[in-house]
């Protein structure tokens, strides 16, 4: 993509001044078709991450969950305060993280993580200890989805937000698999809310408001046999969006 070209890059070393593990989000979902202009439009706010010359990585994520997707019901019946259990794999790098992530009832997201050297399908002893937040007993977790997709990373010029573009979204589950090929997926992570960020006032600017999305959501409400009334009206908005 032609206009990633213009950032200013930024190295992984750069980046661990905005870990932000422990953060507010905001994500906003939108057509492919509409990122060149954002991405020119706040191009002097923002430095992208670069990793061996690119400034677009892959990311492969596996999910867990018990056999009755009591952490996807979590989400589905709109618990305040919910978990999410994967190892994600940096395809650029190499690195895998096995990750806990707590959304809070004050709507702050806590993510916990430990580097691994691979992705394993079943969670071993040494994940347990991540696990301990869980309400359930991690024994009880099997593997449920993998997600891939591309991400985008930015990191605004003074290193109090990171935003992250992520595409060619798809899900694999137990030999079937599904694809959102032309969402965009922008999420706003900051220590707290700013109305003045570059590409929130960006996105309202085009009438792209804020959703509530899960990948992990998206992808067992399409691709496993479950409950999915909630997340209608986030499915009906995607394939409003991506309607020809």
């Amino acid at each position: 993509m032609t206009e990633l070209q213009t950032f200013k890059g930024i190295s992984l070393t750069d980046m661990e001044a905005v870990k932000l593990l422990n953060r507010i989000d905001s994500k906003y979902i939108f057509h492919e078709s509409e990122l060149p202009a954002i991405l020119k439009e706040i191009e002097p706010y923002y430095n992208i991450l670069e990793i061996n010359r690119n400034r677009q990585h892959r990311y492969e994520s596996l999910y867990f969950d018990t056999p009755d997707y009591q952490l996807y019901y979590q989400h589905h019946n709109g618990k305040p305060n919910r978990m999410k259990v994967r190892f994600r794999r940096y395809t650029d790098t190499g690195l895998t993280f096995f990750e806990v992530k707590n959304k809070t009832g004050n709507s702050r997201t806590i993510k916990y993580r430990e580097e691994r050297s691979c992705v394993n399908d079943t969670l071993q002893a040494t994940d347990y200890t991540l696990c301990k937040r869980l309400a359930i007993a991690p024994e009880q977790l099997q593997h449920q989805l993998w997600i891939y997709f591309d991400r985008i990373t930015l990191v605004s010029k003074d290193f109090s937000e990171r935003l992250t573009f992520d595409l060619n979204l798809a899900f694999r589950k137990a030999g079937s698999s599904s694809a959102y090929q032309k969402l965009v997926i922008a999420e706003v992570k900051q220590d707290k809310n700013s109305v003045i960020s570059p590409i929130v006032q960006s996105l309202r600017c085009r009438y792209i408001s804020s959703s509530n999305f899960s990948k992990y959501s998206v992808g067992i409400a399409t691709l496993g046999n479950v409950k999915s009334n909630s997340f209608k009206p986030l499915l009906l908005k995607l394939n409003k969006i991506l309607k020809p």
